[in-house]
């Protein structure tokens, strides 16, 4: 009877470890964003909201929010943009509405976003753009036009493009 009671705590004990392992779950996007892992934290949908000048305490220069560009930046390393059709935006008549799309990458010692536009409207002057990337959970600022490139600003002002999240892409 002993050697019964023995083996069945000894099945149990093995059942419990091996329950235990496969309850691990992978990290949210939220673990991702908080730990600094900026890279994971790119990934996602993302309203162009503004244009701001950092050097004058993040004022609008550029205001989107009535018709938003829209941002997919997709894991796989491809991204689209679709630009704002905000009645403000300089570039509504010729770009509102259309999308330029391509590859991204992401430099973590540099906190740099690349990208290269490949497919589209090419409403974006340039094929390939840069920008120092700042990203949480819930925003995302690019440094300098990247997108919106055409719009009238300050030459001294130091923009910043201002996202909001609408979507978590998985």
């Amino acid at each position: 009877m002993k050697t019964k009671i023995l083996a069945l705590v000894a099945i149990a004990a093995m059942s419990l470890t091996c329950a235990c392992s496969d309850d691990e779950t992978e990290e949210t996007l939220t673990e991702k964003c908080q730990k600094g892992d900026a890279e994971a934290c790119l990934i996602g949908m993302w309203q162009m909201q503004s244009i701001q000048d950092a050097g004058a305490d993040y004022a609008i220069v550029a205001d989107f929010r009535d018709g938003p560009g829209r941002l997919v930046i997709n894991e796989d390393g491809s991204f689209t943009y679709t630009y704002a059709t905000s009645p403000s935006s300089l570039m509504v008549n010729d770009c509102g509405g259309l999308d330029d799309s391509g590859k991204w990458t992401y430099d973590d010692a540099t906190k740099t976003l690349s990208l290269k536009f490949t497919v589209g409207e090419q409403c974006n002057p340039s094929p390939t753009a840069s920008a120092i990337v700042s990203v949480n959970t819930a925003e995302l600022t690019l440094s300098g036009h990247v997108f919106q490139s055409s719009e009238d600003v300050s030459s001294g002002a130091q923009l910043v493009e201002y996202f909001r999240r609408i979507a978590i892409l998985q």
